[in-house]
């Protein structure tokens, strides 16, 4: 059985020392300047060596994979490997997160929320750049090479009340059918996925102090939620409190 742990991404870039990896019986050493990803279900093996005298240090990101407009099966393409991080986008990725460690000891837990979105953001982002510009190796069908497409174009709408299964084949040429069995390949609904993303970003927002003043429903409104009621009771659901009692918690722990 897979644990919480397992559906985890992580990003590893040594400031100090070296990484040696074994992932799915692949080896890679990971040295300053690199940029490595890997999930924690498939690693085998990791060793941290310090360089000489100096302590080893690693800037270190994790990510839920639900978080990342992919799923396992194209992931696995870009996971146990280096990311190109000369030019594009896995050069922004590399450049943010050494500015983020730079600055981590002035940072606020509220910009930690925000810019930890951006930083989902950019790792998607660059983890479809690899699998669509042939950087890494790429998935073995346009049904994946799809999938990863339409993922990245809900994750670009989630704010539109009329994002919808039917709007979304529209918008990708292929009917409703076809969508869904994309999805039920991956053991998903279209709706439900769409579903859980928007309630990530508006479980975010509400735990964001600098949106204290946001009433709830609007909050909700902006993520595409039309009725509050259903927000509500689609929140309680998948969180085992109200919107209501979530932000409430958040603000006393803060």
């Amino acid at each position: 059985m897979r644990t919480e742990d397992e559906d985890i991404v992580q990003l590893i870039m040594p400031m100090r020392g070296t990484v040696d990896a074994t992932w799915a019986g692949r080896h890679d050493t990971v040295a300053v300047g690199d940029l490595y990803a890997h999930d924690l279900a498939q690693l085998d093996e990791m060793n941290l060596q310090c360089d000489g005298r100096d302590a080893l240090e690693l800037a270190l990101v994790a990510i839920p994979k639900p978080l990342l407009p992919l799923r396992s099966g194209a992931m696995d393409h870009v996971l146990g490997h280096g990311v190109p991080v000369h030019g594009g986008v896995g050069g922004l990725l590399k450049g943010f997160i050494e500015d983020l460690s730079d600055e981590k000891l002035s940072l606020k837990p509220a910009d930690g929320q925000r810019l930890g979105t951006v930083l989902v953001d950019l790792v998607a982002a660059c983890f479809s750049s690899l699998l669509e510009s042939g950087q890494g190796p790429r998935p073995g069908s346009h049904r994946q090479a799809l999938t990863l497409r339409i993922r990245a174009y809900v994750q670009r709408h989630l704010h539109d009340p009329e994002l919808t299964p039917r709007s979304v084949a529209a918008e990708h040429h292929i009917s409703v059918s076809y969508l869904h069995r994309l999805f039920q390949e991956q053991g998903e609904t279209v709706s439900a996925w769409i579903r859980d993303q928007r309630l990530w970003r508006t479980r975010r927002d509400l735990a964001d102090a600098a949106l204290d003043s946001v009433p709830i429903h609007e909050i909700a409104a902006r993520w595409g939620f039309g009725r509050a009621g259903d927000f509500s009771r689609a929140f309680r659901t998948a969180y085992g409190e109200s919107p209501r009692e979530f932000r409430s918690r958040t603000a006393r722990r803060g």
